[in-house]
């Protein structure tokens, strides 16, 4: 793996861990290509598993970070959906039912504000 790669993955990952670049949707989508390409270049089955988590939990640590837009949160929840898959097959059942939990857990705590205000909203425009 080239120094140069390993570079442009962390700093895309922390673009996507700090917000970077809210209006550019895309750049979360970069990371996790660029997390799953570079899991495929390790041999050894930890390795690779310790490459999705990394992607996997720096989308749940952006996920949970209030200074950062809900937009782009909700964004990264997203992402965090689409490799729950991915997790079912690396975690034995116990690991991924806990894992699922937890992100449920922080999604609900987190967004819980923005579900109440969008009830509320709605409640009131009728």
């Amino acid at each position: 793996m080239s120094y140069s790669y390993c570079f442009t993955f962390s700093a895309v990952e922390m673009s996507v861990r700090y917000g970077d670049y809210e209006t550019n949707k895309d750049i979360i989508s970069c990371y996790v290509h660029l997390g799953l390409e570079r899991a495929k270049k390790y041999s050894d089955i930890s390795a690779v598993q310790q490459a999705h988590m990394r992607v996997l939990n720096t989308l749940i640590d952006t996920m949970c970070d209030n200074c950062l837009a809900s937009v782009w949160r909700k964004q990264c929840y997203r992402y965090i959906k689409r490799l729950l898959p991915l997790l079912y097959e690396m975690l034995d059942k116990q690991q991924y039912q806990q894992k699922v939990q937890e992100i449920q857990s922080l999604h609900a705590y987190f967004f819980e504000d923005d579900q109440t205000t969008d009830q509320l909203k709605n409640k009131y425009l009728i």
